[in-house]
């Protein structure tokens, strides 16, 4: 399993980011902000990403979007977690840096 070599503590891109639930109903991630990146060991960088939709675990084909941070499953190159994820999930997709 891959884990970040980027210099930030408590990052997790092996596993789904937990959340918590404001007062307000606001969903706040434990991991984040939408859109960071860190570099993994296995070589790819990672971008932390909310799902639009279900995504299936390891789905290589996730387009993430670069204004909103909301991934979907269909005609991109990154890959989803390996956590099968529910719309409004969040969690890191891997992507060749090179």
């Amino acid at each position: 399993m891959a884990y970040s070599i980027t210099p930030q503590a408590g990052i997790d891109i092996t596993n789904l980011s937990t959340y918590n639930t404001s007062s307000d109903g606001t969903v706040i991630p434990t991991q984040g902000p939408l859109g960071a990146q860190v570099f993994g060991s296995d070589g790819l960088r990672y971008v932390f990403a909310k799902a639009g939709a279900a995504i299936t675990a390891t789905l290589t084909t996730c387009t993430v979007n670069a204004s909103t941070f909301v991934a979907t499953a269909s005609g991109g190159t990154y890959t989803s977690p390996a956590t099968a994820m529910a719309s409004g999930d969040y969690g890191w997709f891997s992507k060749a840096s090179v």
